[in-house]
């Protein structure tokens, strides 16, 4: 037997297994009846992350065929052998928030303290106060802009500032906030609310629901963090983020495999998602900054 005889039925069965998500002249596995024991049985596998058939599948689909295992799941309905989005992101970013608190531990920093805070302020008066304009209004307004931005920063991380939770309901909020990042929530909420929007106005047309594109934005946000994981591992635990361009190669293959698209069709709907992100997240934080300055003045005057 040659080596190309040997290869093509393979490269063969690959395809028919990017396709079809399994082997279809794979016998199942016999089920094995369950051994009578005195305690009760508490489903280990199905309870650990990663351990449950649906889990594996998903992760190796991820690899193997990321874009037709978001087309099963979203445009044919093929929901019962996969995890659910929302469940595999909690799972993915849960363990690789823990695996990065290990690997690289965090150290609890201010990123704008208080005294930096009152710095930035004086600078900011005595800058005004040196120009002489609006007898001082403009310092007024400054140092409340300032005192506004570090607030809203401080309460969004009372987590990390114990000093700051002087109130019950701030002590509530930092329990919340504890929690979340303990899920790892922090490392893709935003990623994952900003492809979601993009999806949904760039995949209307090829019949992907709101719902779906954010189904598709998890299973993508699920799928970077794989290869955040091989980041980290391969670099030592020196990087865990991806480059612009491994993201944007990882969404064209999906593209072509849940769309079925050809190669120029994914490559612009690629960078449509791109500038359709970088869109959002603009009138997202031009939209913030108005009411920062909004809030800022109401505290000057």
């Amino acid at each position: 037997m040659t080596v190309s005889n040997w290869i093509r039925p393979r490269l063969r069965l690959l395809a028919i297994y990017q396709e079809l998500g399994y082997n279809p002249w794979h016998k199942p596995k016999e089920r094995k009846p369950a051994q009578k024991s005195k305690g009760v049985y508490m489903g280990t596998k199905e309870m650990i992350p990663f351990m449950n058939d649906d889990a594996k599948r998903t992760i190796v689909h991820l690899f193997v065929r990321p874009g037709k295992m978001m087309r099963d799941y979203i445009l044919r309905g093929d929901q019962e052998r996969y995890l659910a989005p929302l469940t595999a992101l909690l799972v993915f970013y849960s363990v690789f928030s823990l695996l990065l608190a290990v690997v690289k531990p965090e150290k609890i920093t201010r990123d704008i303290p208080d005294d930096l805070a009152k710095s930035l302020s004086s600078e900011v008066i005595a800058e005004a106060d040196s120009t002489g304009l609006s007898g001082g209004k403009v310092a007024k307004f400054s140092e409340a802009l300032v005192h506004t931005i570090t607030y809203a920063r401080v309460l969004t991380r009372l987590d990390r500032y114990p000093d700051a939770v002087d109130t019950p309901w701030k002590e509530s909020l930092a329990a919340v906030e504890s929690d979340l990042r303990t899920k790892g929530i922090p490392l893709f909420m935003n990623n994952f609310l900003l492809i979601w929007m993009a999806f949904a106005l760039l995949l209307r047309k090829y019949n992907v629901s709101f719902s779906g594109a954010a189904a598709a934005s998890a299973y993508v946000l699920c799928q970077f963090c794989l290869f955040m994981f091989l980041a980290l591992i391969f670099s030592l635990g020196e990087k865990s983020e991806l480059g612009v361009a491994v993201m944007g190669a990882l969404l064209f293959i999906d593209f072509q495999q849940m769309l079925g698209v050809g190669k120029r069709k994914a490559f612009w709907l690629t960078v449509k998602t791109g500038l359709a992100y970088v869109g959002i997240a603009t009138l997202f934080y031009l939209i913030l900054s108005i009411v920062l300055l909004v809030i800022a003045y109401f505290r000057a005057f």
